[in-house]
C-alpha cells in the first residue's frame, strides 16, 4: 500500500469559539485551552460575542482571547464565518463555549494535517456526567464514533471540535448563514462531494455537559431534526446514507412519522390498523441496535434504552415534518417567484 504523501504540520491556527450568553462556561473552556500541552504550535484564540447580554465578553478579555463582537445576535454559522474572516491561522479549529478541550485536543486535531489532502479534521465529545440521561447522550455519540473509526475519510463534521484549513474553509464560502444548525454537517457534505478528505481524530477530546432534563434534551432534538433536513435537502444522495448517523436510526425516525400516521388514519378507516401494529413493530425493532450497543458498557441503563429510543425518534420526527413542512414551503416560493419573472 503506498502511503498518502505527507507535509509538515501547519504553522499557525486559530481557535474560534462563538459564545452567545455562554459567560457561566466561556471561562472554563479558556482556561482548559490555555492548558494546552505539547501543542506544535501556540493557537491564537478568538472569541466571536455574537450578541451576549451575560458579559460574555468580558470574560473572553480577562482570559487574553481576542474579542470580536457582532452588534447582535446573528447565529452561530455567521459568527464562526466572522471570526473566520479575521483569523491569522492558517487552520481553523472550531470549538464551543460550553466545551473544555482536553490538554493535548489541539495537538490531536493538527496532527491529521500532516497528510497532505487531509483538509478538515473532526474530533469527539466526551462528558464526565454520572446521570442516566447524560450517559445514554453519550453513548448515543459513542455508537458514531464507532461507526466513523477506522474510515480514511468521513462525510461528517460537527463545530464542538472540528478544524479545517483556513483557505479552504473561505473557497468554500464558509458555512451556510441561512442554517442556525448543521450548517457544520452541510458544509461537511459539501467537501466530501468535492472530494475533499476529512479525518476523524479520536484522540481529539472535548469534554460537555450533556441535558440532564429530558425536556431540554427532547427539544435539542426537535432542533437537530428540523436542520438535518434542510443540510439533506441541500444534498439529497446523503438522505439514504451518511457515514455518522446509523441506518437503523434513519428506519427508526421513518417509522415512527409511519406509525403515527397510519393510528391517525386508524380514527378514520380502522382498516389502517393492522398496518399501524406493523410499522410499530417495526418501529420497537429499530431500537434493538442501540440497546445492545449499551449493553456493552453500561448494563445498568438496558431497560431504559428502548424507551430513549422511542422519545428521541419521536422528537427527531417532529423536527423532520417540520423540516419538510419548511423545504416544501421554500420550494414553492421559489416556483412562485420563478413564474412572476
Amino acid at each position: 500500500m503506498i502511503s498518502p504523501p505527507s507535509v509538515d504540520l501547519p504553522v499557525s491556527c486559530s481557535v474560534i469559539i462563538p459564545v452567545h450568553d455562554g459567560a457561566r462556561t466561556l471561562g472554563r473552556c479558556l482556561d482548559a485551552l490555555a492548558a494546552q500541552l505539547g501543542a506544535p504550535i501556540k493557537p491564537e484564540v478568538m472569541v466571536v460575542d455574537d450578541g451576549s447580554r451575560d458579559g460574555s465578553g468580558q470574560v473572553a478579555q480577562s482570559r487574553g482571547a481576542r474579542l470580536l463582537t457582532l452588534p447582535r445576535q446573528l447565529g452561530p454559522a455567521t459568527a464562526r464565518n466572522a471570526g473566520a474572516a479575521e483569523a491569522s491561522g492558517e487552520v481553523l479549529l472550531f470549538l464551543d463555549a460550553d466545551c473544555e478541550a482536553a490538554p493535548d485536543w489541539c495537538q490531536e486535531m493538527l496532527r491529521p494535517l500532516a497528510v497532505a489532502d487531509v483538509c478538515a479534521v473532526y474530533g469527539v465529545y466526551c462528558t464526565r456526567q454520572t446521570d442516566r440521561l447524560a450517559r445514554l447522550a453519550q453513548a448515543e455519540f459513542d455508537e458514531r464514533y464507532a461507526r466513523l473509526a477506522g474510515r480514511q475519510s468521513i462525510d461528517f463534521l460537527a463545530t464542538h471540535a472540528a478544524a479545517i484549513r483556513r483557505n479552504i474553509f473561505l473557497q468554500q464560502g464558509g458555512f451556510r448563514i441561512n442554517l442556525r444548525g448543521n450548517e457544520d454537517v452541510e458544509l461537511a457534505f459539501r467537501l466530501s462531494r468535492q472530494g475533499h478528505r476529512i479525518a476523524f481524530a479520536p484522540q481529539a477530546v472535548v469534554y460537555h455537559e450533556h441535558p440532564t432534563a429530558l425536556s431540554r434534551y427532547l427539544r435539542t432534538k426537535v432542533s437537530r431534526g428540523y436542520w438535518r433536513t434542510l443540510a439533506y435537502a441541500a444534498h439529497p444522495a446523503k438522505v439514504m446514507a451518511d457515514d455518522y448517523t446509523p441506518p437503523w436510526l434513519k428506519l427508526q425516525v421513518a417509522s415512527m412519522v409511519a406509525a403515527g400516521l397510519l393510528l391517525a388514519l386508524t380514527v378514520v378507516n380502522p382498516v389502517f390498523y393492522p398496518l399501524a401494529l406493523w410499522m410499530a413493530a417495526t418501529l420497537l425493532l429499530t431500537t434493538l441496535p442501540f440497546t445492545l450497543f449499551v449493553r456493552r458498557a453500561h448494563r445498568d441503563l438496558v431497560w431504559i434504552a428502548p424507551v430513549f429510543c422511542l422519545a428521541r425518534s419521536a422528537a427527531l420526527a417532529l423536527g423532520v415534518i417540520a423540516g419538510l413542512i419548511a423545504v416544501g414551503i421554500g420550494q414553492a416560493r421559489a416556483v412562485v417567484n420563478r413564474i412572476r419573472a
